[in-house]
C-alpha cells in the first residue's frame, strides 16, 4: 500500500498540470495564476459569492484574492456589489467578458480532467469522492487551527 505522502506528490503533480494549463489562458489575458483561479472559481458557482468564500475554499490569503479582485474589476471581467444582508461583505459576480475568459480557461483544462479520469471505473469515483470530501473537511480543520494560532 503507497504511503500518504504518494498520494500527496500525486495531488501536487495534478495542481501543477491543471495550473499549468491554466496559466497559458491566463498570459493571454495578463491574468496571473490567483486571477484566473478567482474566474473559474466563480464561474461554477450557481450563486454569487464572496471574498471569504473564495480565501477559505482555495487556501489563498485575503489579501492576495483582494489585490486580484481589485485588478479584475479594474479590468472589467468582475463585478462587486455589497450584499444586501450584510454590507460588510462583497458579492463577487463575472460580467460577459469575465464568464468568456473563464469557459475558455475550463476548455482548456476539461481534457487534462478527462485524461486523467482515464481508466477511474464508476465504483472507483464512488469510493474515491466521500474520500477527498473527509481529506477536505480535515484541510479546513487544520487551516482553522493554523489560523488560531497566527492570532495568538
Amino acid at each position: 500500500m503507497p504511503k500518504f505522502n504518494t498520494y500527496l506528490e500525486y495531488a501536487r503533480q495534478i495542481s501543477k498540470i491543471i495550473t499549468n494549463r491554466m496559466n497559458v489562458v491566463g498570459k493571454k489575458y495578463k491574468l496571473s495564476s490567483l486571477e484566473t483561479n478567482v474566474l473559474l472559481f466563480f464561474s461554477v458557482k450557481n450563486h454569487s459569492a464572496t471574498a471569504s468564500e473564495f480565501s477559505k475554499t482555495t487556501l489563498y490569503s485575503k489579501s492576495n484574492v483582494s489585490k486580484a479582485l481589485d485588478k479584475l474589476s479594474k479590468n472589467n471581467l468582475i463585478t462587486l456589489e455589497l450584499r444586501e444582508d450584510d454590507r460588510r461583505c462583497q458579492e463577487v459576480k463575472l460580467t460577459q467578458q469575465g464568464v468568456e475568459i473563464a469557459k475558455e480557461i475550463r476548455k482548456s483544462i476539461n481534457p487534462i480532467i478527462e485524461k486523467l479520469s482515464d481508466g477511474i471505473t464508476d465504483e472507483d469515483r464512488r469510493i474515491m469522492f466521500p474520500i477527498l470530501h473527509t481529506i477536505r473537511k480535515n484541510i479546513d480543520t487544520v487551516m482553522t487551527e493554523i489560523q488560531k494560532d497566527c492570532l495568538k
